[in-house]
């Protein structure tokens, strides 16, 4: 599948965006969240974090195969620099790249933002997620243990990190998201 098939995802695709998340929410231990959101609590998601990171749909012929998006790793001042990013595909559409191609992405957007460094954890195990951050570059750094409990058990996250850019002695505040990162980072533009 071509990464042309990757979009900016709107409020229109809520509806999708909830219809991939749903399994992973109901079936799994990967979502730690216990019944899988609606259409309109996706909707507010995905608008809350629009201005300031990206959300990326990956679609074929209007059919969402899968999404990826970064937020904020944390609240404070300090943390702006820092993003925690997030990938699921559609099950029927696993071990096809979309993934990765999400991930490449979502990562030329943040470095061009002015991102440092992007976040993943990762529900334990997880050997597909592991293996994908891993080849993308993310690194282990750390595990909370026994930090969430579902489906009858105790589970551990890993977290991994990628450093999206040099550690600038005064870094500039990252730039908003808009249409012209998201075209600068799908042409190859860099700053």
């Amino acid at each position: 599948m071509a990464p042309e098939s990757i979009r900016i995802a709107t409020v229109a695709d809520a509806g999708a965006v909830a219809a991939v998340y749903a399994p992973y929410v109901t079936e799994t231990v990967i979502s730690f969240e216990a019944d899988p959101p609606g259409e309109a609590e996706m909707a507010g998601r995905m608008a809350r974090i629009a201005a300031a990171c990206p959300w990326l749909v990956y679609d074929v012929d209007g059919e969402v195969l899968g999404y990826a998006y970064a937020g904020p790793h944390a609240e404070r001042a300090a943390y702006r620099w820092s993003v925690d990013a997030t990938v699921y595909v559609a099950r029927p559409a696993h071990r096809q790249g979309i993934g990765r191609a999400l991930y490449e992405r979502l990562e030329a957007i943040l470095k061009l933002q002015g991102f440092h460094t992007a976040y993943a954890g990762i529900t334990l195990p997880n050997a597909a997620s592991v293996g994908l951050h891993e080849a993308r570059g993310y690194r282990p750094v750390g595990v909370y243990r026994e930090v969430g409990y579902k489906m009858g058990a105790w589970h551990d996250v890993g977290w991994w990190g990628l450093r999206l850019g040099p550690a600038a002695s005064e870094p500039a505040s990252p730039r908003p998201f808009s249409e012209e990162i998201f075209r600068r980072a799908t042409s190859g533009v860099r700053d």
